[in-house]
Parts: C-alpha cells; sequence; structure tokens
C-alpha cells in the first residue's frame, strides 16, 4: 500500500516491510503489546527521524515520558506517547555490586562476556529482576534490524 503525503509517495505496510511483512502480520498477531501493525508502518529518516528522536530523548529527562520501547519505532512511523512506550526494565548491576556471588553463569548462558563488569538484568512484568536482556526486547529489535538493513539495502533508506 502508498498513500500519497503532501507531493511525495510514502511507502505504507508492505512496501514499508518487503519480505518481511508476512512474518510482520504474523509476530503482531501473536504479540501485539511488542510487534506494531505493520499495516500502520510508514518510512521515516533523516531529520524528521532525528528529531524525534531528541523529542523523546528530552522528555524522557524531563520525565514526560518513561523509558522503554517504542512499540511503533520512530523509524516506522511511531510517535512519542505514553501509549507507544513498551517497559523493558532493562538496566545494568556493576559486577563490584554483587562481591561474594559465583556469576560464572552469566558468561557460561551467554548472557554476556566472561568476567563483565557491567552485567544486564531486567525486570520481568512481574516484578522479579532476572540477569540478560528482556528477550522480547531483544526479538522485536533484531527483527526491526533485519527490516531496516532491508530497506537500506532497497534504498528505501
Amino acid at each position: 500500500m502508498v498513500t500519497k503525503k503532501a507531493d511525495d509517495i510514502t511507502p505504507m505496510g508492505k512496501d514499508v516491510y518487503g519480505p518481511y511483512y508476512d512474518d510482520a502480520k504474523r509476530l503482531h498477531e501473536e504479540n501485539p503489546s511488542w510487534f506494531p501493525d505493520p499495516d500502520e508502518s510508514k518510512i521515516v529518516a533523516g531529520d524528521e527521524l532525528k528529531a524525534a528522536r531528541d523529542e523523546y530523548t528530552s522528555m524522557v529527562s524531563r520525565g514526560e515520558l518513561p523509558k522503554g520501547h517504542h512499540r511503533q519505532g520512530l523509524s516506522f512511523g511511531g510517535e512519542n506517547m505514553e501509549s507507544n512506550i513498551q517497559f523493558t526494565g532493562e538496566s545494568t548491576i556493576r559486577r563490584s555490586e554483587l562481591e561474594g556471588l559465583d556469576l560464572d553463569f552469566y558468561h557460561t548462558e551467554g548472557l554476556g562476556k566472561e568476567n563483565a563488569k557491567i552485567l544486564k538484568i531486567h525486570q520481568t512484568e512481574g516484578g522479579l529482576f532476572v540477569f540478560g536482556n528482556n528477550p522480547n526486547h531483544t526479538e522485536v529489535t533484531t527483527f526491526q534490524n533485519k527490516v531496516l538493513k532491508w530497506q537500506r539495502d532497497s534504498g528505501l533508506r
């Protein structure tokens, strides 16, 4: 689907996701809290994307918006509004703060580098803190990066 916007043709939906469109639809249906509806997506780049990112950073620092993952990513036409932010619970903790604990599992379980000085943690929706990044956030970011690469390789971005 392509829509007219001013005098430009703005790619929407299938034109935004290309060969990943069917995957995007399925992922949205399976997990709409994390994956946006691809038919509501458009390509945002350049100065417009930079302005949206700067706005997000400012809004978070002023406490006007929670820190998290944009369900509808800014580069996919998402907006800086609370209803578009998904809590990731991701943070870090210094290894030195956990002195005396055996942290060998962190590397052997593939959560990070061996003897990492900074360990990644996230808070689950149930409030429990666990080591590693939020798996939902990792999955959606990996998928979006695949689509962004396809867009760049196709000359859309």
